[in-house]
């Protein structure tokens, strides 16, 4: 078991980060599993068996987690994981691997979360999630229901690379030369804009509703920073844009709707950085 469990840890591992939006707990959690592999005996099928530790842990690790995130000081952002840190596994490239996504199902109970990446990840079907789950097959049908209810109505629908990043261009551009105009007629009218912090580093405490807000901020902050570098990177299979400030260093991405820019995350909290960082600019 512990040689399957080593064959399969890249795929567990983003089992467990889809389960969680954090790569150090996704870790933690596969660690784990290898640990209560020790007296496995007789597994008919270890790669079922490994999914079913895995997700049942991770459920566990995220009622607990979202306990912590309730004193989280300013809104709380899934940790953007640097392509190059990811495992080489087709998954990998799985648009359930976006940052807004990710901060999409927080919105999820554990178990509906867990359904819903086990079959839009790992395409188990409603009888194979109700053995994980230890639930029934309609039970699991009706989570997965509530879920495409709840997630189709608020998360984007443009995840092409090649647009992403052409839009990622054109509002740096117009940031960069102060096109407040520009800047506000890429923007969906209810664009919104999270900025993750933690409390650690200076940061917006609540989300910015509206075009006219998240322009003036962005504006703003562009005009407080005029020596700032940046470059572009690929983060969780998507473009992003890696702002490299005296003291700090910040991630920026978006989600696209109708051709506009929808929501905009932006991750400061240097805890959340690390694979980031660690990429030399």
């Amino acid at each position: 078991m512990l040689l399957a469990w080593k064959a399969e840890q890249p795929r567990l591992t983003m089992l467990a980060y889809n389960m969680l939006g954090t790569w150090a707990e996704a870790q933690d959690v596969v660690s784990t599993v290898g640990e209560q592999l020790l007296g496995a005996r007789d597994v008919r099928n270890p790669s079922a068996y490994l999914t079913t530790l895995t997700t049942r842990r991770a459920i566990d690790v995220l009622r607990s987690a979202r306990v912590a995130r309730t004193e989280y000081i300013g809104p709380w952002l899934p940790e953007p994981v640097d392509e190059r840190t990811l495992p080489e596994d087709a998954a990998v490239h799985s648009s359930m691997l976006r940052v807004g996504l990710l901060h999409i199902l927080e919105q999820l109970p554990a178990a509906a979360r867990a359904a819903y990446v086990l079959h839009h990840a790992l395409d188990y079907s409603a009888p194979q999630i109700a053995q994980v789950l230890e639930t029934t097959p309609a039970a699991v049908r009706q989570m997965l229901h509530r879920a495409r209810l709840k997630l189709d109505a608020e998360r984007a629908t443009e995840h092409d690379p090649a647009r992403v990043a052409g839009m990622l261009d054109r509002i740096l551009e117009a940031i960069n030369h102060a096109d407040a105009a520009e800047v506000a007629r890429l923007l969906h009218e209810d664009a919104v804009l999270y900025n993750d912090g933690g409390g650690i580093i200076s940061a917006a405490r609540n989300p910015i509703f509206g075009a006219a807000k998240v322009t003036r901020f962005l504006l703003g902050v562009a005009q407080r920073n005029p020596g700032r570098g940046l470059r572009r990177t690929v983060v969780n299979g998507e473009p992003a844009v890696v702002f490299a400030l005296p003291e700090r260093t910040d991630v920026l991405g978006i989600e696209m709707d109708g051709g506009r820019i929808r929501s905009i995350w932006q991750v400061c909290n240097p805890q959340k950085l690390g694979s980031i960082t660690a990429v030399p600019g």
